[in-house]
């Protein structure tokens, strides 16, 4: 492995597997920020030997690239090997797809400067297609008064790109957990909320990175049993951190992510019985005498396996009477909310794209 850099105030990492033609965009982006005192680590998850070879010639003295060759495969391993490698104050995670803006390193460190207390701070990212600035829709709404049961209810007020990390605060939560690999940010940053780290969040509203929303092969678009075994992987093990140091609130909402599994399970997973079964009987062993509503909702996912393929309208008639007799926090609003930048804001933003060149 390739010996870590200490001279940086930012380290970005970077996990990829197969996209070597979207990173090198990612990378260009790098390139072009505003303010310099970066580093970069491109982890390579086991690409194949010809996407392996293209990324090797983007290393330079900026960008070091090398590869996973021990513990889990996914994102979260080689998250976790980057930032133990890039030995930065501030570290900021991006995928291989993402792309910063000009300002964004610029940015974010002046407002670590302003806010030296924080443990992390968190800046809006605006999605994308092809080039940035091509949609004008934000991630989700960044403020709010309750970030945490925000993220127990699925609604994720911020993305992995949206956080410049103190290093200090990665090291006190251990990073990421290599047995998740969907919602592995969600995860880190409840972890984070639950032990009372301190995240501020920017005043200003002008979006510094880029998620892209194109429909490239995504490892989370695959639903493989390795990813359904690490869904549930991450809402038993976080049980345990909300039962122990959770509100009631939180406990019922979270409580909620089995029901919301279950049905994922039985809408989107073919011959998802023994899986549906799996994940009641987790919630049973995991909350006990605190279950709540879990008979009730065994009966309505009995009921709904059965209609699912023969009798559909019935299976429409359960769920709607289930939606009466259980928590609201059992049916989530399903996706969370994009919002646009209103006009004026939008001309300075692509003002601010068209006229700033790379460093």
């Amino acid at each position: 492995m390739i010996a870590p850099s200490t001279a940086a105030s930012v380290g970005i990492v970077i996990p990829h597997f197969n996209r070597s033609a979207l990173l090198k965009i990612t990378l260009e982006s790098l390139q072009q920020q505003s303010a310099g005192g970066w580093k970069a680590v491109v982890v390579d998850d086991g690409s194949d030997p010809d996407e392996w070879l293209g990324i090797q010639s983007l290393a330079n003295d900026q960008i070091s690239i090398f590869r996973r060759e021990d513990g889990e495969k996914g994102p979260s391993r080689c998250r976790n090997l980057g930032w133990r490698f890039l030995e930065t104050p501030y570290i900021v995670f991006l995928d291989s797809d993402d792309l910063l803006a000009p300002w964004c390193l610029e940015e974010r460190l002046k407002l670590a400067d302003e806010e030296p207390n924080a443990d992390a701070w968190v800046f809006p990212v605006m999605l994308f297609q092809q080039q940035r600035g091509d949609m004008n829709l934000l991630w989700n709404e960044l403020h709010g008064t309750d970030d945490l049961m925000r993220f127990l209810r699925s609604d994720p007020p911020w993305h992995t790109s949206s956080t410049l990390w103190r290093r200090s605060t990665l090291q006190r939560l251990a990073g990421f957990n290599e047995r998740v690999m969907y919602g592995d940010d969600a995860d880190l940053h409840i972890r984070g909320l639950m032990e009372n780290c301190v995240f501020v969040k920017t005043p200003q509203p002008m979006p510094d990175a880029f998620v892209r929303r194109a429909g490239h092969d995504r490892i989370t678009n695959t639903l493989s049993d390795r990813l359904l075994d690490s869904r549930v992987t991450r809402l038993r093990e976080l049980t345990l951190l909300i039962r122990s140091r959770g509100t009631e609130a939180q406990k019922l909402s979270w409580q909620g992510q089995y029901f919301v599994e279950c049905e994922f399970l039985l809408f989107r997973v073919k011959d998802s019985k023994d899986r549906i079964a799996s994940v009641l009987n987790g919630w049973r062993e995991d909350w006990g005498a605190e279950g709540c509503c879990l008979n009730q909702s065994a009966a309505y996912l009995w009921i709904a396996q059965l209609c699912r393929k023969r009798a559909y309208f019935f299976l429409r008639v359960a769920r709607r009477v289930a939606m009466l007799l259980l928590p609201n926090d059992y049916f989530p609003i399903g996706t969370f909310e994009r919002i646009s930048l209103a006009p004026a804001q939008q001309v300075l933003f692509h003002s601010l794209l068209a006229n700033l060149r790379p460093r």
